[in-house]
């Protein structure tokens, strides 16, 4: 599982954009099934700002087959739909399944 902490450098919404599309054209080519992002989960305008932006641009990815599936850390639930669903889901970490860290975002890719 690759991982990539795009919050960390104080990066604006459109950095964190091109760290997203980079990020996940790397995992494609070293044949990683996961991308982990970090992308903070929200309580900061500068977070929150990231974090919705790159969900919007990853539900673009996904109507447009760019990625195969994602979710948030705190979808990690063996109850949900979209969990149940995610491609490749046995590649998460078990710890991560235990935390769901609502600042994650998992990718398939």
């Amino acid at each position: 599982m690759y991982t990539k902490d795009i919050h960390s450098n104080k990066e604006t919404v459109k950095d964190a954009l091109y760290e997203l599309e980079v990020s996940i054209k790397m995992a494609k080519r070293d044949k990683d099934k996961i991308l982990c992002l970090i992308t903070g989960y929200g309580s900061h305008n500068t977070s929150h700002k990231i974090k919705t932006a790159i969900e919007e641009k990853l539900d673009e990815y996904l109507k447009t087959g760019f990625i195969k599936a994602w979710l948030t850390g705190n979808e990690l639930n063996i109850f949900n739909f979209k969990y149940q669903s995610f491609p490749n889901r046995d590649r998460i970490p078990e710890k991560d399944k235990y935390i769901k860290n609502p600042g994650a975002i998992y990718v398939s890719v």
